[in-house]
């Protein structure tokens, strides 16, 4: 039998109907205040369910202890868990998060046997998303494709492109979707930079995709190397900035 033992609790107003949802993770909406399921799977929550109320009812989450958890399959000891998101109303059980630490919420205490079983959990301190941690590691792409050319999401989080058109080109971005889905456990307002260099004699111009604000100067002139900050705003939008040219 899943045991529990409590050490934070908070609690609010129900946003909407949260009766099917006992022992899931929820989120404490940061504009209204109110609990409510999440959005999309980059969400972070606020912690586990452990009332189950309608729309407009007092809601109680369990930040921090050791807390009963709707499973999504069998689950064992120690196993690290995050939160399952289908849709944004098949969302919320335990989902084994072995291949994708970042997204680590609880580990389990209490084992389940199958889909639907209750868990015994301990909640962890929730990732912060990596905020002012940058990307180290550096690929870089060197491409000589005269015409024009659109860069994957691996060459532009690679963080350094070395671009050399036969004539004055625009080059495209990855859509959002492909850039997001190439991050490790992005959550909002994750970002990495990189640098675009154009050894060419002509200008070099850099076009949006999906998904994908561009914002700033996206032009690259001859002899010289630009970079760029990424920064996601969704589960399927970012948006890029011009951050300055250098001439090498």
């Amino acid at each position: 039998m899943s045991t529990e033992q409590q050490v934070l609790r908070i609690s609010g107003e129900a946003a909407e109907d949260l009766s099917l949802y006992q022992y899931h993770f929820v989120v404490k909406d940061s504009t209204s205040g109110k609990i409510r399921l999440m959005d999309t799977a980059i969400e972070i929550p606020d912690g586990i369910l452990q009332n189950a109320p309608t729309a407009g009812q007092g809601a109680v989450i369990m930040k921090l202890g050791i807390s009963k958890l709707v499973a999504n399959d069998a689950l064992a000891i120690g196993t690290f868990i995050k939160p399952e998101f289908v849709s944004v109303t098949d969302c919320g059980k335990g989902q084994d998060c072995e291949a994708d630490r970042g997204k680590i919420r609880c580990r389990v205490q209490e084992a389940s046997s199958a889909e639907d079983d209750l868990l015994s959990v301990e909640l962890l301190e929730q990732k912060s998303g990596g905020i002012g941690i940058p990307i180290k590691k550096t690929l870089v792409t060197t491409d000589t494709t005269a015409g024009l050319i659109a860069y994957t999401a691996a060459q532009i989080i690679g963080g350094f492109i070395i671009r050399t058109p036969g004539s004055a080109v625009t080059d495209t971005v990855p859509t959002a979707t492909n850039i997001i889905d190439a991050l490790p456990s992005p959550y909002d307002g994750d970002s990495f930079e990189f640098t675009i260099r154009n050894t060419s004699a002509y200008t070099l111009t850099i076009g949006t995709a999906t998904g994908v604000t561009l914002s700033g100067t996206m032009t690259i002139a001859t002899v010289q190397a630009k970079k760029f900050l990424c920064v996601i705003n969704s589960a399927t939008t970012c948006t890029i900035y011009s951050m300055g040219t250098t001439i090498y």
